[in-house]
């Protein structure tokens, strides 16, 4: 009797201390602002915990071969430019960067689209007041999956709790990666795919995003994933084995980003220790402008020391069955 009390102590604890918006995640959340940028063709967003700033790419490069990015506040302004080099060496093709993440250390992962492939960067110089990353031709570089034309990898995710990462493809067919044992060095990884994303009845997967990197990462849905669809104008959180949890409707924003209707979307998606959200649009190949939105998280989360009094709490649940049973062992008789 006082081990099954005992069990019900715990399922009565860790549910007192699941967030009350667990099962609804994403409507816990409210537009903060919507922001217009100048980095043309914005198509992936990261958000660098080291220096609390947002780098946006540029899905298009200039008639140097160079990517020119912008990194921003959390405000939404413009804190530096960047620039990346080695385009035209390369072959146009090569400069689709439609994913970012970082990774700490100064660090990012970039994956690129037609190729498949992801590769790291770091701050290199600056000149000019523009701040210099790796070129592409000498970023280290592991490939994803084959060569995909404009199809293929649209975002990339890294759990900086496991050191794994997620990505999708856009389309034909859509793809939702996990990438495991990525090493650099050696450009090596090992790629899986998860469930099939059809079932989530997206038109095209634009972004994926982890929750665990944050405030949602002692929680019970911490392992969940965020999946953007911009042409669906759509937000899921999902569990990885796909199934839908909670949703976020980006409709409103449509004559925001596309006013002229040629095109113009969210591309790409990035979380804040705090569970904010950023989202940036492309500008639909010029006639549109590309913006930053930030969408705040208003739930509540487990507190840090709430989960330390949890674990504490089952340490010392444990101490009480092992002495229990130890006293309700025979005793070993003595030979005379």
């Amino acid at each position: 009797m006082k081990t099954k009390f005992l069990s019900a102590s715990v399922a009565m604890f860790v549910a007192s201390v699941t967030p009350a918006h667990a099962a609804n995640l994403l409507g816990s959340y409210a537009v903060s602002y919507a922001k217009a940028i100048d980095t043309k063709e914005a198509s992936a967003v990261a958000y660098n915990w080291d220096t609390r700033t947002l780098m946006v790419t540029n899905d298009e490069e200039d008639s140097n071969g160079r990517s020119i990015w912008g990194e921003y506040d959390l405000n939404g302004n413009k804190t530096a430019t960047i620039s990346l080099s080695g385009c035209l060496s390369l072959g146009n093709a090569q400069c689709d960067p439609e994913g970012l993440t970082y990774v700490g250390n100064g660090q990012y992962v970039v994956a690129e689209e037609r190729y498949q492939d992801i590769a790291r960067i770091s701050e290199i110089g600056s000149v000019g007041g523009t701040r210099n990353y790796t070129a592409y031709p000498d970023a280290p570089t592991v490939s994803v999956g084959p060569n995909a034309g404009n199809s293929g990898l649209e975002g990339i995710a890294y759990n900086r709790v496991t050191g794994n990462y997620f990505g999708v493809k856009e389309t034909s067919a859509q793809t939702i990666y996990k990438i495991t044992g990525v090493d650099f060095d050696s450009e090596t990884a090992n790629v899986t795919t998860l469930f099939n994303p059809a079932s989530l009845g997206l038109d095209r997967l634009s972004d994926i995003a982890v929750l665990s990197n944050g405030v949602f990462g002692a929680t019970a849905f911490g392992d969940n994933l965020l999946i953007l669809s911009g042409r669906s104008f759509k937000l899921l959180e999902v569990t990885q084995t796909g199934s839908i949890v909670s949703s976020y409707d980006l409709s409103s924003f449509r004559s925001l980003v596309d006013p002229a209707n040629e095109g113009g979307k969210f591309e790409g998606m990035t979380l804040d220790e705090l569970g904010n959200i950023y989202l940036v649009s492309d500008d639909g190949d010029g006639p549109n402008q590309s913006y930053l939105v930030k969408l705040a998280y208003t739930g509540a989360v487990p507190e840090p020391t709430t989960w330390t009094m949890m674990i504490l709490g089952f340490g010392l649940i444990g101490s009480s069955m092992r002495r229990r049973q130890k006293a309700l062992q025979p005793s070993p008789q003595r030979s005379v």
